[in-house]
């Protein structure tokens, strides 16, 4: 099994929600569990890129959705099972409606940017979970 945790974000484009998945798994990667994470490319996934699919049937998943299609789950679904975990960039919005995203996709607005530094937290106390971490 592999040590790291690949983050899935959906290719959504032109929604905030997408953009607050890819921006939360920049986050994560680079700065909360740098050494411990990486992204992998969703189109890749799909075409079924032996090398991509290989390593991560051998390692930990997590997939970030950014709506109810829930592209990246159901795709990372058909290659590799079940990932081992999923969130929905839309159920942080609906946890935190005080922050009422703005419509600004790149760059995130304030409060894109702060529901995306707390989905981000989250998703990074998963891969601590995942790789069982001493907290």
């Amino acid at each position: 099994m592999s040590k790291k945790v690949y983050i899935i974000p959906c290719s959504g484009m032109g929604k905030v929600y997408g953009s607050i998945c890819r921006q939360a798994a920049y986050r994560v990667v680079n700065d909360l569990k740098p050494g411990k994470t990486a992204i992998e490319c969703l189109p890749l996934i799909v075409k079924g890129k032996k090398e991509v699919v290989d390593e991560l049937k051998k390692s930990k998943v997590i997939t970030l959705d950014g709506c109810t299609a829930m592209c990246a789950y159901y795709d990372v679904s058909k290659v590799i099972e079940e990932p081992d975990a999923h969130f929905l960039s839309t159920s942080i919005v609906m946890e935190n409606r005080d922050l009422k995203p703005e419509a600004d996709i790149y760059p995130l607005g304030e409060n894109a940017n702060a529901l995306m530094e707390i989905f981000a937290k989250q998703v990074a106390e998963k891969v601590g979970e995942l790789l069982d971490e001493q907290q």
